[in-house]
């Protein structure tokens, strides 16, 4: 599989990157309790770092909505996936638990403020495009019909699956899933330095939660 940027997306984001890691031979099981104590600790941090009236002015948030208004996508009314997660803590609502697979991807955008998206390698077909996708729908993890015209996202030779906002159902993880795909969507302000610990942290938590290899680790540039 090759992961590649389209050049629509390149020409309005000339430093646009996607890191991603390929694991195999995971063992995705309901949320563990360590992972879930990480996870209250976490959100504790959060809520006690954040403040949500000035949520957006925060420079890691604020980059990642300057992105989506340079992909035409408004951060507002399709909230990137780590701004979202944020808001829900410091609105005291609850963050959902999936599994731990799902449940590392989403400590691990909330951790570094940026989206992040796991999928079930083995639902993916051919190479990986990320670009603006064709007028159409699709139903999303939750169920819900979701539009595609014009909009960023991960499609392969079946269609889309992925973007930093809502991911489909056609290739959400589920507890028989063996093989993961894990991309980060890196704002144009993130270093290269930055983007790489970010990988080899993620990978080292989620072998630690599933168990596997991490065969992949690479960062994408337009």
């Amino acid at each position: 599989m090759n992961l590649i940027i389209h050049q629509r997306i390149k020409q309005v984001i000339p430093n646009c990157r996607l890191a991603y890691i390929v694991f195999e031979d995971v063992t995705v099981r309901g949320t563990p309790l360590a992972l879930f104590q990480e996870f209250f600790s976490l959100q504790a941090e959060v809520a006690k770092i954040y403040k949500i009236d000035i949520l957006s002015s925060i420079p890691r948030l604020a980059a990642v909505r300057n992105m989506y208004k340079k992909l035409d996508f408004d951060p507002s009314r399709y909230r990137p996936s780590s701004e979202a997660m944020v808001r829900r803590i410091l609105q005291k609502k609850e963050i959902y638990y999936a599994n731990s697979a799902v449940d590392v991807n989403n400590y691990c955008s909330i951790k570094f403020l940026l989206p992040f998206g796991v999928y079930d390698f083995a639902q993916i077909q051919g190479d990986v495009v990320y670009g603006f996708a064709k007028s159409g729908s699709y139903i999303n993890i939750a169920g819900r019909t979701i539009s595609t015209g014009d909009k960023p996202f991960l499609y392969d030779e079946c269609g889309v699956f992925g973007n930093p906002t809502s991911d489909a159902g056609r290739t959400a993880v589920k507890l028989t899933t063996n093989k993961l795909l894990l991309v980060i969507y890196a704002d144009e302000e993130v270093t290269e330095e930055e983007l790489q610990d970010m990988l080899d942290f993620t990978a080292e938590m989620m072998v630690l939660y599933n168990g596997g290899t991490a065969i992949v680790k690479n960062i994408v540039h337009a």
